[in-house]
């Protein structure tokens, strides 16, 4: 039996930032197990518009679909398509793949509410930029229902970039403004980034009296804040792998749904930028600062107790009133996330992880590791690349 012509699929997504980099990773490794496809893509930025090439003939497109020239032009050529992106509505012609919005909205609400936050602040998507919004809505509604308030950020209505740019004089007065302390949902960690170097201007500090929440990551972007910015982990590897799935499908002469496929989110990715006590107790948030100014070292609890002028015996009873738990348990839940991170989020190898989240000895981190998550930091690694299929839920 003759082998089968490969698949011939154009990505028309811009590669300038982190999430759609990472969608075009997840159609890449699902088309290392169908083995059968090539793919024609050109580096793209943000604002750029993305069109088929004239002279391109193919089974079939992956696209953001962010205008309605590209639509039209989908459908004229009678191409297969399967949009990636929250722009564009979802129909049979161009059906979606993304990540669930409402869904992420809602994790970020219960995240906040359930580490004690009683202030809230959103910086939505800029109205240009014609998003449906339902991340924001659906995050509101979740905290409103808890019988608590948001204060909304006002973009100036022809504002279309993903980060503040000229408004960062309204972006201080409206963080002023804010009941402290304040939790932040932002629509970019390019924003989250500017409201990092204006809280440090305004004298504001992150996460105390604004933390900052990300719903679009770039990593890169989070390492060059003063503080790194946490992030909704919206799956974007599973997005463009199940994407790569559908559009096979319908190229094989299935009907595509009729609603779009969401994939849920999968945690909040925590940094710094969310990492704050509500304690009354002066103490003991001074300890906490010393252990997240000192949680690439390998500190004690007796290095706790010295750096606050303390007794080992105090700082536990201080630390049971106020948080429930006790320093040492503190010192490991902080060296945890900050290896979850690294390990997730770097290329560094598991012996640098190691070292830069205090442990002398590798053996020693690995059992660590191991006991908490239950999982080698290799396994782990490994399954925070790899997009898992088997746990979407197809509608």
């Amino acid at each position: 039996m003759a082998n089968l012509p490969p698949k011939r699929i154009a990505l028309l997504i811009q590669t300038s930032t982190s999430w759609s980099r990472q969608v075009l990773a997840g159609v890449a490794e699902q088309a290392l197990e169908q083995n059968n496809c090539e793919f024609w893509i050109e580096p793209r930025g943000f604002y750029e518009a993305i069109a088929i090439p004239p002279n391109w003939s193919g089974d079939g497109v992956i696209c953001r679909l962010t205008d309605k020239k590209l639509t039209a032009e989908l459908e004229r050529r009678r191409i297969p398509a399967v949009n990636v992106s929250w722009l564009g509505k979802h129909s049979l012609k161009i059906p979606k793949v993304v990540s669930d919005e409402v869904a992420c909205g809602q994790m970020a609400a219960e995240f906040f509410l359930s580490r004690g936050w009683t202030n809230f602040g959103v910086v939505g998507f800029p109205p240009r930029l014609d998003y449906s919004g339902q991340v924001e809505k659906s995050f509101c509604e979740a905290i409103k229902a808890s019988g608590r308030v948001v204060s909304e950020f006002e973009h100036e209505p022809d504002f279309g970039t993903l980060n503040i740019g000229d408004q960062l004089s309204s972006l201080a007065v409206w963080l002023l403004s804010l009941p402290k302390p304040a939790a932040v949902l932002v629509w970019t960690t390019t924003i989250g980034q500017e409201i990092t170097l204006t809280c440090r201007k305004l004298n504001l500090s992150v996460p105390d009296d604004i933390a900052i929440l990300a719903v679009e990551v770039d990593p890169l972007i989070s390492a060059l804040a003063p503080t790194p910015i946490a992030f909704i982990d919206q799956s974007p590897r599973r997005v463009g792998a199940q994407a790569l799935q559908l559009l096979l499908s319908i190229i094989d002469g299935n009907a595509p749904p009729e609603v779009p496929i969401l994939i849920p989110p999968r945690r909040i990715a925590e940094r710094t930028s969310i990492d704050t006590v509500f304690v009354q107790d002066q103490l003991v948030r001074d300890a906490v600062q010393f252990m997240r100014d000192q949680i690439g070292s390998p500190i004690q609890v007796t290095d706790v107790a010295a750096a606050v002028a303390t007794s080992r015996r105090v700082l536990e009873q201080r630390f049971e009133k106020a948080l429930k738990c006790s320093p040492a348990e503190v010192i490991r839940r902080s060296k945890l996330t900050r290896a979850m991170h690294l390990l997730g989020d770097t290329a560094l190898t598991v012996n640098e992880v190691a070292l830069r989240t205090g442990f002398l000895h590798l053996e020693t981190f690995l059992r660590f590791f191991k006991r908490e998550t239950g999982a080698t930091p290799t396994e782990f690694r490994s399954a925070s690349a790899k997009p898992r299929l088997d746990d979407v839920d197809e509608e």
